[in-house]
């Protein structure tokens, strides 16, 4: 009735996954774009190591935790790091 046949089915399909896939691409280009900041790596190219990481020691008077290399005093006048 319709003429429907098994390439015209599947030639449909196929223009329906390309849409989507085209879709895709274009949607990670403008995300891209929209983020300049964003520094683009190479396909295969190794990712860069993660931040250093400092360790947290407790304050004994407060009670707050601060980075142990760059402790600061705290504006109370029993605290233990230097101002």
């Amino acid at each position: 009735m319709f003429g429907l046949s098994l390439a015209k089915i599947l030639l449909t399909a196929l223009v329906i996954a390309g849409v989507w896939v085209a879709a895709r691409k274009l949607s990670r280009l403008a995300d891209r774009a929209d983020r300049p900041d964003v520094p683009r790596r190479r396909p295969g190219a190794p990712r860069e190591t993660a931040p250093d990481v400092e360790d947290m020691v407790r304050c004994g008077v407060c009670g707050d935790y601060v980075a142990a290399g760059a402790a600061r005093a705290c504006g109370r006048p029993d605290c233990p790091y230097p101002g």
